[in-house]
């Protein structure tokens, strides 16, 4: 799989979701490569086959996911491994404390709710942009 430097990575088992975050970041940010998953357990797949140097600038992760889903998916990549300088955010529909909690505890950097606007889209993702910046030092 290849992909333009620098770039994210998505997982959300929403198409809909997925359509509208890229949509957002070719509008926003051009040169910034995405690629997508449909679940944490595909993301993870690809991660274990990437080496360091190419490693994205931030991971957007659905919160619910059939297979894997945010917080397994932190508990894999956090503390002691090798992802766990990959700044991951967490979005979701739930605006729940106890899952914002679980998330930033587990390794996450942000937890967003996800929008539904194409300007609270370009908000969320201007939040983001310091990653970017960041990960073109790379």
């Amino acid at each position: 799989m290849t992909h333009e430097f620098p770039y994210v990575l998505l997982a959300d088992d929403d198409p809909d979701d997925r359509e509208f975050f890229v949509a957002g970041m070719r509008r926003l940010y051009p040169h910034v490569g995405v690629l997508t998953f449909d679940d944490g357990d595909h993301l993870l797949e690809y991660l274990k086959d990437c080496s360091a140097q190419l490693f994205p600038v931030y991971i957007l992760l659905d919160y619910k996911m059939p297979r894997l889903n945010a917080p397994q998916f932190l508990q894999e990549t956090g503390s002691g491994t090798r992802y766990d300088w990959i700044p991951k955010i967490v979005w979701s529909t739930s605006p729940l404390k106890k899952d914002m909690e679980e998330c930033l505890n587990g390794g996450a950097i942000s937890f967003v709710i996800k929008p539904v606007t194409e300007p609270q889209l370009d908000n969320m993702l201007r939040s983001l942009e310091i990653w970017i910046n960041t990960g073109c030092l790379h």
